[in-house]
């Protein structure tokens, strides 16, 4: 299969030059794998082979450097969005909205960091890494809208959405017998980009109710889609149901999730709709989902 792999019912989309250029049989054969894996699964694997040298490395450094800081400093950053996904809410929970914006990544660092001494913390990787995500979005987003012909759809939902950055860390505490799980649940985003350490703990819900851990690597993403994509598809894609298990003592998961979001109101596409598909979802506003 061109572009693709398959990795335990869940397939994995290589995002090879050709593979990412519209009009290829690859493209087009990545598409119709990853809009069946959504409405199989609601999540798919990216090996992007054209990750920056270093951006893994770099961004799981600083991650690891901002657990580090004190709760009372962490509580200063403060978001009247709630989250988008049942992760850990604690108040300063860390998170950057609008992590694609170099601005909202200085003000970030300069909240946690208010005497200029954040040597340890670099910004401009993380907004690298926020970037990186955006575009991966859109290559992600183009090939579905190809999959169903709503390409007319495509330019402005990328031009009204953002994304929210949450860092993520999971411990087994020691004397626990067998795992730590989270809470298994689905997110309220429109879709969601899953990457981390080499600590495997990620599993998601396959179309026959297997579990299947997502083998992590620097190239490595889960693509996962929420309930807004859900909405937005009428209930063509299915929301991916996840949660973490962290097995081992001496084992810590720094983890990033990446959470798109429209600044506006989701509506569903008319071609998503007839007779045999009546119409499931009112229009709404995403954030106004974030608050249900």
């Amino acid at each position: 299969m061109a572009g693709t792999k398959m990795a335990s019912k869940v397939p994995v989309i290589v995002f090879s030059e050709e593979c990412t250029k519209p009009g290829t049989s690859s493209w087009a054969e990545a598409c119709k794998v990853m809009a069946q894996a959504l409405e199989d699964h609601g999540c798919f694997i990216v090996d992007h082979p054209g990750v920056p040298l270093g951006l893994h490395d770099s961004v799981l450094s600083v991650t690891e450097n901002l657990f580090d800081l004190p709760p009372e400093t962490k509580i200063k950053n403060t978001n009247f969005k709630p989250p988008l996904g049942s992760v850990d809410t604690a108040p300063g929970s860390p998170l950057i909205d609008g992590i694609e914006k170099l601005q909202e990544c200085e003000k970030y660092t300069f909240l946690m960091w208010p005497s200029g001494n954040g040597h340890f913390w670099d910004y401009k990787a993380v907004h690298d890494y926020g970037k990186f995500i955006a575009e991966m979005e859109k290559v992600v987003f183009r090939m579905v809208c190809e999959s169903y012909g709503v390409e007319k759809y495509y330019d402005p939902y990328i031009d009204s959405s953002t994304y929210l950055l949450r860092f993520l860390k999971c411990k087994k505490p020691e004397g626990v017998e067998g795992s730590v799980n989270s809470i298994e649940h689905t997110d309220k985003s429109f879709l969601s980009y899953l990457h981390q350490n080499n600590i495997r703990g990620l599993e998601v819900r396959t179309k026959d109710g297997e579990w299947f851990t997502f083998n992590p690597s620097a190239s490595n993403f889960m693509v996962m889609a929420g309930e807004a994509c859900v909405a937005w598809s009428n209930g063509r894609i299915k929301a991916c149901d996840h949660g973490v298990a962290v097995k081992e003592e001496s084992q810590v998961r720094y983890s990033l999730g990446t959470f798109s979001y429209v600044t506006g109101m989701i509506e569903t596409p008319k071609e998503f709709i007839d007779e045999a598909h009546p119409q499931q979802y009112k229009s709404f506003n995403h954030i106004d989902l974030l608050s249900y």
